[in-house]
């Protein structure tokens, strides 16, 4: 089963935001967001919230599981609404944020995507602009986040989208949290929307070890919530697919085909639909460039 409306998945999980920019909460004896979504989801979550009857003063943490402007720069905003929060990443999203430049271009990011949603820079008095989030706990491979009343979220890493890349799984509950770090359920005809922008093989490799993992929920930042059968297949499909992609690829540039008309067909098959509508088409370009060399 697909979700796509957000709301309670199980009682301990609750899906925030929408199915083009999701996060998530936790509920243990203490509670997690995880996702760092964008600063135009604020108002939306905040409500959600509300509606859900979350008491803030509850949420101990917010995970990070990338860099990628789509997946932090919501951060600031709960870091200056919620001072109590322990704000976690990886090492590598760390030193990222500490890099002026990518800093700038993430700030330039999110002020485009909240404009043309025609929101404004505060909301409830709380600037939205990005500043890079201060991490108050570094996290990876095999550390593990206690929530209480027998939730543990286990911290995984999963380079190839990213080398920033984080995946969390719930064993109590049998909830992977994959980030972009397995394709994306936002393609129409069950097509695999593969985002290996840093590593192809890496990615590989990554899913491969998601792959052994007894999974019944895939709680993804784009695309909304997969479940069931459909959640317990979609790693090993994603792994095919991967794998699949890689040979084609190769095969394709083999031939003498060009690179970049590859990366061109790809980014035009995954931006069809208005998921990704708040990246730029070059950095999209960007992105599929990187996978079809990685694959070569």
């Amino acid at each position: 089963m697909i979700h796509k409306k957000p709301g309670p998945i199980t009682d301990q999980l609750f899906f925030l935001g929408d199915d083009h920019i999701a996060m998530y909460l936790i509920k243990g004896q203490k509670y997690l967001i995880i996702g760092g979504g964008m600063s135009f989801s604020v108002p939306l979550v905040e409500r959600q919230l509300d509606e859900f009857g979350i008491d803030r003063k509850r949420i101990y943490g917010l995970l990070i599981l990338h860099s990628h402007f789509d997946h932090c720069t919501a951060v600031p905003y709960f870091q200056r609404a919620y001072p109590h929060l322990e704000i976690m990443g990886s090492a590598e999203t760390k030193r990222i944020f500490g890099i002026p430049k990518a800093a700038e271009l993430m700030s330039g990011f999110e002020e485009r995507a909240r404009t043309m949603r025609g929101m404004g820079p505060s909301f409830k008095g709380i600037d939205l602009s990005f500043s890079p989030p201060k991490l108050t706990r570094v996290v990876g491979e095999g550390d593990q986040l206690d929530l209480g009343n027998g939730v543990v979220v286990r911290i995984l890493e999963i380079p190839g989208h990213s080398k920033c890349c984080l995946g969390a799984y719930v064993p109590e509950l049998k909830t992977l949290f994959p980030s972009d770090g397995a394709p994306i359920p936002v393609l129409e005809k069950d097509e695999m929307c593969i985002m290996a922008n840093d590593d192809l093989p890496a990615y590989i490799e990554s899913m491969e070890r998601m792959s052994a993992l007894e999974v019944e929920i895939c709680a993804f930042e784009h695309g909304g919530v997969v479940s069931g059968e459909e959640a317990r297949s979609h790693i090993q499909r994603g792994l095919d697919a991967a794998r699949s992609l890689r040979e084609q690829l190769r095969e394709r540039l083999g031939k003498g085909e060009s690179a970049e008309d590859l990366a061109r067909e790809i980014m035009q098959r995954y931006t069809t639909g208005d998921h990704f509508d708040f990246i730029p088409d070059n950095v999209f370009l960007s992105v599929t460039k990187h996978m079809v060399s990685s694959a070569a």
